[in-house]
């Protein structure tokens, strides 16, 4: 079986404090730091690499592993970074939108006046799924330059599920284009069918359409769903009859839960067992505490908080209370339109007072789990081999410290996937 012996690394952080404690309460010594370190990587026959073994150069040299040695270069290293939600399929822009919201006008009456998802719906039937695929590839490209190994992409964008199957295969193959060469971020696909209700349909009618029309075909595909329980959108009586019927046939799911009311969507995913509940700004402290009692994630998306002007979500007290939270940029053309990690996670610190490790924590351990990969988000023995070399000299107090042109991918030197390089940007 193929291995690298991963040298010349000045620190490693493997993360394993995070992995120990499954993400909850991060803390400094939780990074798993090793000085002077190697990291041994172990190649499936899909080429795929996982670690086999971590700890000093000098212990390395003891162990006289038979592997091919690759240097690199003096380097601190770590787990590579998860977006874990994003709508990075989409045709159009909501320039005319966002003027809107700044004038005064609430997502909800935008919404209900015919624009914000409809909208998009329509700019997006009009895009081949050529360009369609075009534009995600920039998106990812944009996403990769910052340290992103990962990243969860969800439909949503459709008024007929012939549409969103063409959606979905447009996704499908990338992800499939992914697998297959070492130079895109690994892709995990969600439908968000359930997004809003098209015109001519009702909330019943649809969510029995995407049941009985698209459930299959996720089941077949390894497709996760979603749903949005809003009063604008999805009911939550009905929403967790849809995800009780995902559930059924073993078709995973996160839900956007309580975003602009409360809704009782994160207490139902949770029940549920959702990877994920996302947004979960207006959430009671009962809801928190149950919350932070499960394994379901926080999924907080502060970005889209700040274009939206909604208050941000309670991260400290979530994590005080032990929640496991991700982070992630929710980018879409409405109500995030950023890609951003450093202007998420600089939100995440100072508006919202998580300390560093809890923003690296939620963006590879935590931002993995929600999206149902466990082996991924920390560099133990077994985990996915993704990691990212900071620039020499680079540390991880560079990270989430500053924004402005080009500072999102400021610190990174290179990211790997799998055990092998799918960006380089020192030369």
């Amino acid at each position: 079986m193929k291995q690298i012996l991963f040298t010349d690394i000045s620190r490693l952080h493997t993360f394993s404090g995070f992995a120990e404690t499954h993400g909850r309460h991060p803390r400094p010594e939780h990074f798993g730091s090793i000085e002077k370190a190697a990291m041994l990587v172990e190649f499936d026959s899909q080429n795929a690499g996982r670690v086999a073994w971590t700890g000093t150069a000098k212990d390395a040299a003891k162990k006289r592993f038979k592997a091919k040695k690759v240097s690199l270069g003096g380097c601190e290293v770590l787990p590579a970074f998860t977006e874990c939600h994003t709508h990075l399929l989409y045709g159009g822009n909501r320039k005319d939108e966002f003027e809107r919201r700044n004038r005064g006008d609430s997502y909800l009456s935008i919404a209900e006046a015919g624009g914000g998802i409809r909208s998009t719906v329509k700019a997006t039937a009009a895009h081949s799924s050529a360009e369609l695929e075009i534009n995600i590839k920039q998106r990812l490209n944009e996403l990769m330059r910052q340290g992103v190994a990962t990243v969860e992409i969800k439909t949503g964008y459709a008024a007929s599920i012939k549409e969103e199957v063409r959606h979905l295969k447009v996704l499908l193959k990338l992800r499939s284009l992914a697998e297959k060469e070492p130079k895109w971020p690994r892709l995990v696909v969600t439908c968000l069918a359930a997004h809003s209700i098209p015109d001519g349909e009702t909330e019943s009618s649809w969510l029995e359409k995407i049941e009985t029309e698209l459930f299959p075909f996720l089941a077949k595909n390894k497709i996760r769903t979603d749903i949005f329980i809003e009063k604008s959108a999805f009911s939550l009586a009905r929403g967790r009859a849809f995800l009780e019927r995902a559930k059924a046939l073993g078709i995973a799911f996160s839900v956007h839960a309580d975003q602009l009311s409360r809704t009782g969507a994160t207490v139902a995913g949770v029940e549920l067992g959702a990877h994920s509940a996302d947004h979960v700004i207006e959430i009671s402290p009962d809801d928190r505490a149950r919350l932070a009692k499960s394994d379901t994630i926080a999924v907080l998306l502060p970005a889209a908080d700040l274009y939206t002007r909604l208050p941000y979500p309670d991260a400290r007290l979530l994590i005080e209370a032990g929640a496991r939270v991700a982070l992630a940029t929710d980018h879409n053309p409405g109500s995030s339109p950023g890609l951003d990690l450093a202007l998420v996670g600089v939100i995440a610190r100072t508006a919202m007072s998580m300390t560093l490790p809890e923003v690296l924590s939620a963006y590879t351990l935590n931002a993995a789990h929600a999206i149902g990969l466990r082996d991924q988000g920390s560099l133990i023995v077994s985990a996915r081999a993704d990691f990212i070399c900071l620039k020499p000299g680079g540390e991880l107090t560079d990270l989430f410290y500053e924004i402005g042109p080009c500072r999102s991918h400021a610190a990174i030197g290179s990211v790997w996937r799998d055990g092998r390089q799918i960006l380089r940007l020192v030369k």
